[in-house]
């Protein structure tokens, strides 16, 4: 029992040194993009695509807080190609990176986001997962776009109530387009941002048969969309479907799937892209690019 007990804490411990290791990367990191339109291009889904690894919440590991460009380099050095990132509204109408609508859990304030100016908020600390403060700063939405240019494509978790209008007047200001794709929740949004930015590229949800038919009666260019099918498989016409529309599917594991991963190991991620994910939405970065790199 006690040499079992010892091989239980070295796995446990390898696994995140794993995590927090740098550079394990040969898997493809699509970014030099020069125009919206090479992004839509280079999403438009072929048999031979090559599987690629979000990073949820920017790929927080111990030591690293969620939502911090540090941990966003951390992630892309181990080989993810999309940082998944939450966008909040400041006091002043400043967006910035928050994924809760309080900063308790993660940073070293507390109280609503909303309630603070930007200048208030940057003076708080970001915090891991066990609480310990990190050294990282809450980052502005502009400062995010500055860092991921040439690095990384930004999947844009916009929270409500931050109207389109404000999102894509920053995308427009940075010349973000090249390299950022909005996350929407209905139809309805999808259009707005369509319509005020048509080069926008956005990520939408459809995860059954009726969704997709239903996205398909919208008179916006399939070019334009990723598609999230949930945080479990779907039904394999799903996958089927969005790939006869050439549509990247965005299976988030984040949760279920990765914590069957951690416990059966890597070759769980690579059944998962077999069926049909294309992009994989982790918790677990480096865990998914090594199933990855080692796709049989």
């Amino acid at each position: 029992m006690k040499h079992g007990k010892i091989f239980i804490t070295l796995l446990v411990g390898c696994f995140f040194f794993l995590q927090g290791c740098g550079k394990s990367s040969d898997v493809e990191q699509p970014v030099g993009f020069k125009s919206a339109k090479e992004l839509r291009e280079y999403f438009t889904w072929k048999p031979d695509r090559i599987p690629l690894v979000s990073a949820h919440r920017g790929g927080p590991v111990p030591g690293y807080a969620e939502n911090a460009i540090r941990t966003f380099q951390r992630a892309i050095d181990a080989g993810a190609a999309i940082i998944e990132c939450d966008v909040r509204l400041t006091h002043d109408g400043f967006p910035v990176l928050m994924h809760d609508k309080t900063l308790d859990r993660t940073t070293t304030g507390k109280g609503n986001v909303s309630d603070y100016p930007l200048a208030t908020l940057k003076s708080l600390e970001l915090v891991d997962e066990k609480k310990n403060p990190t050294g990282d700063k809450i980052p502005t939405l502009q400062e995010v776009l500055e860092w991921a240019r040439d690095k990384a494509i930004l999947h844009l978790d916009i929270k409500e109530p931050i109207e389109p209008s404000l999102i894509v007047a920053e995308l427009q200001e940075a010349n973000a387009l090249p390299f950022s794709v909005v996350i929407v929740y209905n139809f309805e949004r999808m259009m707005q941002y369509y319509h005020l930015e048509p080069e926008l590229m956005l990520s939408v949800t459809a995860g059954s048969i009726e969704s997709i038919k239903q996205l398909q009666t919208y008179e916006i260019p399939k070019e334009n969309l990723k598609v999230f099918v949930g945080v479990s498989e779907p039904d394999p016409i799903v996958y089927n479907m969005l790939h006869d529309m050439k549509r990247y599917c965005i299976l988030g594991t984040m949760h279920n799937l990765d914590n069957q991963a951690l416990r059966q190991g890597s070759s769980v991620y690579q059944d998962l892209i077999k069926r049909g994910a294309d992009i994989l939405s982790t918790d677990h970065v480096n865990l998914a690019v090594e199933a990855i790199k080692t796709m049989p």
